[in-house]
């Protein structure tokens, strides 16, 4: 049988769309997004809340090409206050970049051509290398961000785990446009960490592929998620005008079933779930990878 898209399910994909920064912010843009296939939708989604850190505590651990960096000892007291709110699960958005609040989505980056900039609205070295980069400054401004630091502190990052591989300043983030043109010397020096990460623990002559991007520019772990997401939607959504089976939710749960339960499709950063906003409760189906 054909699939037929739920009032829940459309809700849920018209309010995705609502939520992804757009630029321009116009509504064409909303227009665009708001045409696409809930998989479709799933992708840029991810491709945007995955440059955010969902609040959890975490097991902080630090690498030697962080703490043997001259700067470590220069910013140990910020460094300090930093990761003591990541180990006690504090919110680190106010340390993350302000691009992802903003610069979501694009359609410019899905252009057919050779001159289309596939990473307008993409993180190029969260994409490519999995590491996500924190101001330190440990004051909040009145805005709610915390004060912009020239040196960054880059780490990668698990649900349960956060490990500091490296300090670079933002010069890291120029991208020669001519392939000819040399790297700045931070830039250099991170593909050389991230190089020596990737091949840590393989025996010499090993290939290997780090990441796996796809053409446009979106990694294939968030392709996949899409797709699961996507898959789970559907399937789910089918059962949830069986009352024994809402019933059911609730049991497996331990939570008491209320006499009209309002479920609905929820993203709480990259976990997926049934949400019950009279006794807000969220039933999760599928855990985002942070």
């Amino acid at each position: 049988m054909p699939y037929t898209e739920s009032k829940r399910v459309k809700t849920f994909r018209l309010g995705i769309a609502k939520e992804i920064p757009k630029f321009p912010n116009d509504n064409a843009t909303l227009k665009a997004l708001e045409a696409s296939s809930l998989d479709s939708l799933l992708i840029h989604y991810n491709n945007w809340a995955i440059r955010y850190v969902s609040p959890r505590p975490r097991i902080v651990s630090i690498e030697s090409t962080a703490s043997s960096d001259s700067r470590w000892s220069k910013l140990k007291s910020e460094i300090a206050t930093f990761l003591e709110k990541v180990e006690i699960g504090v919110d680190l958005t106010p340390h993350l970049s302000l691009e992802p609040h903003t610069r979501g989505y694009t359609p410019a980056s899905a252009k057919k051509g050779t001159e289309t900039e596939r990473w307008a609205d993409k993180d190029f070295l969260l994409n490519v290398m999995g590491y996500h980069h924190f101001h330190i400054g440990p004051a909040v401004r009145p805005d709610g961000f915390a004060t912009r630091t020239d040196d960054l502190l880059f780490a990668r990052l698990s649900r349960d785990h956060f490990t500091v591989v490296a300090i670079f300043d933002h010069s890291v983030f120029e991208r020669p446009s001519n392939p000819t043109t040399a790297m700045t010397k931070e830039r250099e020096r991170l593909w050389k960490v991230f190089d020596e990460h990737s091949a840590k623990g393989l025996a010499p002559g090993t290939v290997y592929i780090p990441s796996m991007i796809t053409t446009s520019g979106h990694t294939m772990h968030v392709v996949r998620l899409a797709d699961e997401y996507a898959r789970v939607v559907r399937e789910v959504d089918s059962q949830l005008d069986d009352i024994a089976y809402i019933k059911g939710l609730y049991e497996s749960a331990g939570v008491p079933y209320p006499k009209k339960p309002k479920l609905k499709w929820h993203l709480n950063f990259l976990d997926l779930g049934l949400l019950e906003a009279t006794s807000n409760s969220f039933f999760v189906f599928r855990y985002g990878p942070n």
